[in-house]
Order: C-alpha cells, then sequence, then structure tokens
C-alpha cells in the first residue's frame, strides 16, 4: 500500500495565517490528508509552541500565534482599582485572524464576555474596551505627534491600526481613561509614580498655574483650531485642601479675539449645563469657571479617578455599540435601548440617556455623538452610566469662516411617548438659558441668543408639554 501522504508544518502554519482559526478537519480537507496527519503535525515542536487551542472536544479549533511589531504576541492586562492597586484581569494573545482573551479569573470572568466572544475566548476584532483607548482629540493627536517617531507610529492616531494602538498601550498607557493597563511598563511607571508621585498643583495658584499649562499645551503642537469646534484641553492634579483631584481643564483662545470670546460663552454655558445636570443627579461634580490671563478655563474633576491613585474603568456608548451590535442607530436613546433590550444597562439608565438627549437638544448640543457618552466598565451587568459631559450649546460653536455664528434654533418637537421625559428635560433647559442670559460673564450678544432660545423652549412646552 502506498504511505498516506504526511501534513507539513509548514503547510498547516500558512494556511493558519492566511485563514486565521480552523479545525484539524478542515485543515485536513484543504491539504488533502487525513485527520490523524494533521493531529500528529500539530504536536510537532516545529509547530506546537506557535499554537493555540480554542475551544474544546469536537468543536475545537486551531489558531497561530502572531507578534505584533516586535511587542510579542502576549500582552497583560490588568485594572486599578479604587485604592490605587493593580489586580491582573485578563491576557490578550494576537493571533493570526483575530485575538484570544484569557481572563485571569476564569470562573468569574465578566459577565459581558459571552456575548462578544467566540469559543476558547477568540475574538475576530479588537476587543472594544482596548480600542477605546487609542488617543482622540486634541489630546489624542498631541500625543500621537509626541510618540510618532519613537514607536514608529503615524502621527495621527486617527490613521492607526489596531497593532499600532496595542503598541502604543503596551509602551505608554499609563494614563489612559478608565482603570485598564496593559503590559508591564506602564504598570511600572504608575507604581514609581505611587511610590514617588509628582506634587499636585496647589488650587490656590490655578490663575499662575492654567496659563502656563495652556501655553504648553499650545506649544507642543497643533492643538485643534477652536474654528473646527475641537476645544484644547490639558489634564492636572490639583492639591484641594486635604484632597487631591484629578482634573480637565478646557480653555480657550485669548477672549478678546472674536472666536476666543465665542469660546468663552460657550464654555460659561457649559458650566451652566453640568452644574444643572448635577443638581438632577445627571453629573459628577460642579465644574469650575476662571478666567486668567486673557483667557477662559473651564476645570472639570475627573469621574475615572478616585483620590491620587485609584481609578475607575470607563467606556463610551460608541465601544458598545460597535461591539454589541444592534439596529443602526443615529441617537443616543435608540442605540442606548439596544443596550438595554441585550440587558447590558437598566431601565433607569436608559430614562436618564433620554433625559440628557432632550435636554441636549433644547440647548443646542449638536456634538451628542456616541464617544460623548460613557459608562462604567465593570465585571457584572447591569452597566451603570456614568456622569454627563460635554454638555454645551455647540450649534453656537464657531465653524470656518464665521467665529460668532448665529444659527437658527428649531428643535423638534417631542412625539406623544416621548412627552413626559421631553417636558421634564424642557423645564431644565428653560432654567439653563435663564441662567445663560443672566451670567455676568457672557456677552451682550450671546445672551441675546439665549434668551431668544429660552423663550423658544418655553413657547414649545405651552403647546408640546
Amino acid at each position: 500500500m502506498p504511505r498516506p501522504r504526511q501534513a507539513e508544518p509548514s503547510a498547516i502554519a500558512l494556511r493558519l495565517q492566511s485563514g486565521g482559526p480552523q479545525s484539524a478537519q478542515l485543515l485536513a480537507t484543504a491539504l488533502r490528508v487525513d485527520r490523524s496527519s494533521i493531529s500528529r503535525a500539530l504536536a510537532l515542536p516545529a509547530l506546537a509552541p506557535q499554537l493555540v487551542r480554542l475551544g474544546s472536544t469536537r468543536s475545537v479549533t486551531y489558531a497561530l500565534r502572531r507578534s505584533v511589531r516586535g511587542a510579542g504576541d502576549t500582552f497583560s492586562i490588568r485594572r486599578i482599582d479604587a485604592d490605587g492597586r493593580a489586580r491582573d484581569w485578563a491576557q490578550l494573545i494576537a493571533l493570526h485572524g483575530g485575538w484570544r482573551l484569557d481572563w485571569a479569573d476564569a470562573q468569574n470572568a465578566p459577565a459581558w464576555s459571552e456575548q462578544i466572544l467566540g469559543l476558547g475566548g477568540f475574538a475576530a476584532g479588537f476587543p472594544f474596551f482596548l480600542g477605546e483607548a487609542r488617543p482622540q482629540g486634541h489630546l489624542g493627536r498631541s500625543v500621537g505627534r509626541a510618540l510618532s517617531a519613537a514607536l514608529n507610529l503615524p502621527p495621527d492616531p486617527r490613521n492607526w491600526s489596531d497593532d499600532d494602538t496595542l503598541v502604543y498601550l503596551q509602551a505608554e498607557g499609563d494614563d489612559l481613561p478608565g482603570d485598564l493597563i496593559v503590559g508591564d511598563v506602564p504598570l511600572r511607571r504608575v507604581q514609581g509614580g505611587f511610590l514617588n508621585p509628582s506634587p499636585p498643583l496647589p488650587g490656590a495658584e490655578r490663575a499662575e498655574l492654567y496659563p502656563a499649562l495652556a501655553a504648553a499645551s499650545v506649544s507642543s503642537g497643533n492643538p485643534g483650531s477652536s474654528v473646527e469646534g475641537e476645544q484644547p484641553k490639558f489634564l492636572v492634579t490639583l492639591a484641594a485642601g486635604d484632597e487631591v483631584m484629578p482634573v480637565l481643564v478646557k480653555f480657550t483662545d485669548v477672549i478678546a479675539t472674536p472666536t476666543g470670546r465665542r469660546w468663552a460663552d460657550l464654555l460659561a454655558a457649559e458650566a451652566h449645563a453640568i452644574t444643572l445636570l448635577h443638581a438632577h443627579g445627571e453629573a459628577h461634580a460642579v465644574p469650575r469657571l476662571l478666567d486668567a490671563a486673557e483667557r477662559r478655563f473651564l476645570e472639570t474633576p475627573r469621574y475615572d479617578r478616585v483620590g491620587p491613585r485609584g481609578r475607575r474603568g470607563v467606556v463610551s456608548l460608541r465601544a458598545l455599540h460597535d461591539a454589541f451590535g444592534g439596529p443602526d442607530a443615529s441617537t443616543w436613546p435608540v442605540a442606548a435601548a439596544n443596550l438595554h433590550a441585550l440587558g447590558l444597562i437598566e431601565a433607569t439608565a436608559l430614562r436618564s440617556i433620554r433625559l440628557r438627549h432632550a435636554f441636549g437638544t433644547l440647548i443646542g448640543n449638536t456634538d451628542m455623538h456616541f464617544g460623548n457618552l460613557a459608562f462604567f466598565l465593570g465585571d457584572t451587568l447591569p452597566l451603570r452610566l456614568a456622569p454627563a459631559y460635554d454638555m454645551l450649546p455647540m450649534l453656537w460653536a464657531p465653524t470656518p469662516g464665521q467665529a460668532t455664528p448665529t444659527p437658527t434654533f428649531a428643535p423638534t418637537p417631542p412625539l406623544p411617548d416621548e412627552t413626559p421625559i421631553w417636558n421634564e428635560a424642557a423645564a431644565w433647559a428653560v432654567e439653563f438659558w435663564s441662567r445663560v442670559a443672566g451670567d455676568a460673564r457672557g456677552s451682550a450678544e450671546f445672551a441675546a441668543q439665549a434668551r431668544a432660545a429660552g423663550a423658544q423652549v418655553a413657547r414649545m412646552r405651552e403647546i408640546f408639554g
């Protein structure tokens, strides 16, 4: 009898590299050998160390490890808890055709994990909670430019691949939003910072320190043009009495310029919006406004930080919507309703989201994209809604060629089933516009816009409320 044809390890490796995870039977069929030949080849030293077994018994498939840009194929993911302690959470393994997540406590894996992972913890796409950590916005572009040469990354993070993002995370991800740390190097940096912390900035000296930080932020690279609708910002930790408080600080151009004046009005309006939402339990803390060195600063405590060392996990609506699927959605309430149907969030969170969206609509917030709504990312379900942020009347934001636009404000009336929540939000919006119109820190021009908008919302309440 002729000797059965044998499977070469190199041929199997090529199939797994090009086709991703495959079963032994699929490999045998593709290579025209019997299954026992595949089993023998998979156990050979030339192949076995590179293999990852996904699933068990008859459903098992095999995947091949791959190195990510010389950084290895396996990455430890830790969480920093509210007390500042690092905990093992998962290992991420890069595979040809996808990724594998191994949970540190397999018996208590995140309650949502089965909805996004296949057999053996396989994920075809980059994990949503890590893709979320890609640098974004003004701060993100500054990070990208600063690290582009050292890490061989494109200067704009919007052009990063998943591998680029992972290279960044395992090298520089020690102060990301949320509580996750990827790799040993960033964790050692965090631990070193705990042992030898940088002194917080004295809160009483904000008026002297913030202008210098703003100037440094601008000089570090293109801060993002205000006329393109993106506000420059920086992060800082303040000493407030005996407390240490990490904050995010937005700042304007020189207020004497038309663009600076309009953004100063908008930051004051944002302070009023968040203060009002805080009074109704929808925001984390009352923000503070400060005018110094011809700029306006808006300081907001970070809700993903706890004291000097602790952290909280966060994830945006965008990441959840992309990861867990559902129908196409263009608004917060529609996307959130799908998350509720999947058991990811509870009814009270869905109601809050509808309230925030209605309020945002009635104050002219045209920037309620899915990155501007977030949830605390824990291992249990339902996920809790995070506090409101970036809530301001962006309808009036500077646009290319027009620093102080006077747009038409025409909110959409509610449908009958939306009326109870809409009416509650409309009452908040009337109060918001009254506060903005009466704020002596605002310009006369924007105060007039606020009075007109408030009158419009009040009239809508009379008709539709």
